[in-house]
């Protein structure tokens, strides 16, 4: 009872500790989390691989702004997310240092192993892949691929999570000095760079990366986080508005010249979007329906968001061909249903229990 009463207030107990082991349970961040990963499975399977299953199954090409609405999803809730769970930390001797490793192993080795999967592919399918290559996405750094564009490693999703160590390696900073240090040191250190970005066009991929306007997604979550933390709240009515604004702009949005470069045009036509829909989540009590299955992919939605690419792969190479005759939907159906299954199996099976393993060695 104390669960499910916590659950609809949109609150968490002392002893609900999720996602890793650090990770407080919030229902409307593990719904947020659900829809952002399955949004960017959904898409990147259908689009990716359509040449497999069809032309992208008739999904309008918009369904790209859909992605890209969750990515930005992604970093509300990081920003949002690291200001209560860095709760305990804030102003204590080696705060800094506990925070970084933690974050650290939060991402890493999963990364490291669904990229090793994916190269593992590649070589049985005889595909070359480069040793550089292979070496700077296993650190993060990001390099432009040989067709231009923005900077992306092998596993091409993983591009989102040099943001997310610059983010946590800046907010990490302060936190030994309190919570006003971390947050400021954060927010002003990604104003600079975004603004250093527009003055001085950027020369190099990591340049690039460090000075995209995306990054004041984090800024944003942070700043919710704060005004959620002192009481606010919005009324159920503005609420349902903030929702229906950001939901009609994901179906009515057309993609501005420019926003492949993760700029401002990219802010306006898939930022706000995200950012109305997670307000209106966040900005009171939430009963999410389904809740046990919402939390279980809450929980594996990061393997989710790195399994999903392999597994596309996999079915390409692998799917039996006499399957084809049944049509393109159903091996979507397929795929997709093998990758959840897939992530649901990674996340209980090694990366929960081998991040709370390197946690406990490095007296996380």
């Amino acid at each position: 009872m104390l669960r499910q009463a916590q659950h609809e207030r949109g609150g968490v107990t002392s002893t609900e500790r999720g996602w890793v082991s650090d990770t407080p349970i919030i229902p409307a961040i593990q719904l947020l989390r659900a829809l952002a990963a399955g949004s960017v499975a959904v898409v990147h399977l259908a689009f990716a691989f359509s040449d497999h299953i069809g032309s992208s199954l008739g999904l309008p090409a918009s369904d790209g702004q859909v992605a890209q609405a969750a990515v930005a999803l992604f970093f509300l809730v990081s920003g949002y997310i690291m200001v209560v769970t860095a709760a305990p930390l804030f102003g204590t001797s080696g705060g800094s240092a506990r925070f970084w490793r933690r974050r650290a192993i939060r991402i890493f080795p999963p990364y490291w192993l669904a990229t090793g999967l994916l190269v593992a592919i590649f070589l049985w399918l005889g595909r070359s892949v480069d040793g550089g290559d292979l070496l700077r996405s296993l650190v993060l750094w990001p390099f432009f691929p040989p067709s231009g564009g923005q900077p992306l490693p092998l596993l091409w999703p993983g591009w989102t999570l040099f943001h997310e160590l610059v983010f946590y390696a800046l907010f990490g900073i302060g936190i030994s000095m309190g919570k006003t240090r971390a947050l400021g040191i954060a927010a002003g250190v990604i104003l600079a760079l975004i603004a250093a970005g527009q003055v001085w066009p950027p020369a190099s991929a990591v340049m690039f990366a460090l000075t995209r306007p995306i990054a004041l997604l984090f800024v944003g979550g942070m700043v919710l986080s704060l005004w959620a933390e002192r009481g606010g709240r919005l009324p159920v009515a503005a609420r349902i508005a903030l929702l229906a604004v950001g939901l009609a702009a994901l179906v009515m949005g057309e993609q501005p010249a420019g926003s492949g470069a993760l700029g401002f045009a990219w802010l306006e036509w898939a930022g706000l979007p995200a950012l109305a829909v997670f307000a209106a989540a966040i900005a009171g009590p939430l009963k999410v329906p389904l809740w046990p299955l919402v939390d279980l992919f809450g929980k594996a939605s990061f393997a989710l968001y790195l399994l999903h690419i392999p597994m596309g792969w996999l079915f390409a190479a692998f799917y039996p061909g006499a399957l084809y005759a049944l049509g393109p939907w159903f091996h979507f159906a397929a795929l997709l249903g093998a990758t959840a299954a897939a992530s649901l199996a990674f996340y209980h099976w090694i990366e929960r229990p081998l991040t709370r393993r390197l946690n406990a060695l490095t007296g996380g």
